[in-house]
């Protein structure tokens, strides 16, 4: 991240982390802990939890934090990611043969 870079902001007060809404923005200053962008209050986003993930997460005391990515394509893929999570979740595994299962489970596991 870097100032004044356009940036992507996903979810919002009233659907916390909408999948499918992305909101674009301005970087304002780039910290040591924090990215704040350009706006009414000068949102402050953070490293997540998860250093693996391609977002900041939002400084909040309450409520449900917004995603912050660097450029589009990194909020489809993270849209897709999230997609593709819930199929394997709700996915019928009982109409697999065992040799398709077994190999589901090489590519997982890698």
């Amino acid at each position: 991240f870097k100032p004044r870079q356009t940036v992507y902001i996903v979810g919002n007060e009233r659907r916390p982390r909408d999948k499918f809404s992305a909101v674009k923005a301005e970087v304002a200053k780039v910290g040591r802990k924090y990215v704040t962008i350009s706006g009414r209050w000068g949102e402050r986003f953070r490293e997540a939890n998860n250093r693996d993930m391609p977002y900041l997460i939002e400084e909040t005391e309450y409520g449900s934090p917004r995603l912050l990515f660097p450029s589009e394509d990194a909020v489809r893929e993270y849209q897709e990611r999230e997609e593709l999570k819930e199929w394997v979740r709700v996915a019928k595994i009982g109409c697999y043969t065992l040799e398709q299962l077994r190999a589901v489970k090489k590519i997982l596991e890698g």
